[in-house]
């Protein structure tokens, strides 16, 4: 087993015990019928996509 393969096995690891420890907040809670309407609503929509290149540019980042 490679180091890489150690580590993601470690961090999901560490991920469910935090879950474990932390719960889920949203466990067992529904979506109201308007959230879940909208949502449906910005999926089926188009998305505009900004590269990281001109979002680092644009904040002066490079």
């Amino acid at each position: 087993m490679t180091t890489a393969e150690k580590d993601r096995q470690l961090d999901a690891r560490i991920e469910q015990k935090i879950l474990e420890f932390f719960g889920d907040p949203d466990a067992g809670l529904e979506l109201r019928p308007s959230h879940l309407r909208e949502l449906k609503k910005r999926m089926a929509q188009k998305q505009k996509l900004t590269p990281l290149s001109v979002v680092a540019r644009k904040y002066g980042v490079r």
